[in-house]
């Protein structure tokens, strides 16, 4: 395969919707089909996380899922006509910076993911915050 290949990261603070982006995007490029995503939406509607479903596209282990935090990076591929994508879903947590680094060391590209609701987009730049 000759097309040009780049790693893309989103960082950020912990619940920003980094893992629900990066689902997003692989249904939209057709990395997730619609049937596996809607198998999604069942299983979490199932444990009161109805809201996650997009994310479990990437946290894929049952301490992830269960929690809603991201720990190991997760990682997902899709194709252009011209290019590879790798989707690395870092964590945003405090107690995994190590996890994100690594997962940020490979990266070409890194998208910084900033949760606008009141409340999370002041948290994230405070003392302590991801976002920093």
């Amino acid at each position: 395969d000759k097309r040009e290949h780049l790693n893309i990261v989103f960082i950020g603070h912990v619940d920003a919707g980094k893992s629900t982006i990066g689902g997003h995007l692989m249904f939209l490029t057709g990395g997730v089909d619609k049937r596996t995503l809607e198998k999604y939406e069942r299983e979490a509607k199932e444990k009161n996380r109805e809201s996650w479903y997009l994310s479990w596209a990437l946290d894929t282990n049952d301490e992830e899922r269960a929690k809603g935090k991201t720990v190991e990076c997760g990682l997902a591929h899709f194709s252009t006509e011209k290019k590879h994508f790798t989707v690395i879903d870092a964590p945003g947590h405090r107690s995994f910076v190590p996890n994100m680094i690594s997962g940020a060391a490979q990266a070409d590209v890194a998208i910084l993911v900033i949760s606008a609701r009141k409340g999370e987009f002041e948290t994230g730049f405070e003392r302590g915050g991801q976002t920093r």
